[in-house]
């Protein structure tokens, strides 16, 4: 397939990685963010339910505060992102060497030679999308 490109974006990686940890949050409107005390932190990632109360990525802590007062607020835990990022790249190197990363969560995978139409990649994304 000429220019067979699939883009993988892991939406809310750092809160779905925090679940792993702590599934209690699973159904409680969650967030990854920085020092609530010191007023100077951010929201990193958040959950879908936190999300559908409106919490931003990058908005200040107080500000997804007031739009979701139940919000629970997890610290980074930036080497276990790491780490289920690099497991996601072997996943992706077993279909491809033309693995571009473009963050933690986000990178670009070269498909030409393992598909030879748009409906293989498609399979293949749904294949890796269920794998990671």
């Amino acid at each position: 397939m000429e220019n067979g490109i699939l883009h993988v974006d892991m939406n809310n990686f750092y809160a779905s990685v925090e679940t792993l940890f702590a599934p209690e949050y699973r159904d409680v409107p969650m967030a990854v963010a920085g020092d609530k005390e010191s007023r100077h932190g951010i929201i990193l990632a958040k959950n879908m339910l936190a999300k559908k109360m409106g919490v931003q990525t990058a908005e200040p802590i107080w500000q997804a505060m007031r739009k979701c007062p139940g919000l629970q607020l997890v610290k980074p835990h930036r080497e276990r992102y790491a780490e289920y990022s690099r497991m996601a790249q072997e996943i992706y190197c077993r279909v491809t060497d033309l693995v571009e990363p473009f963050s933690l969560d986000e990178c670009w995978l070269d498909v030409s030679m393992e598909c030879r139409n748009f409906e293989q990649g498609r399979v293949l994304a749904d294949l890796l999308r269920a794998e990671i």
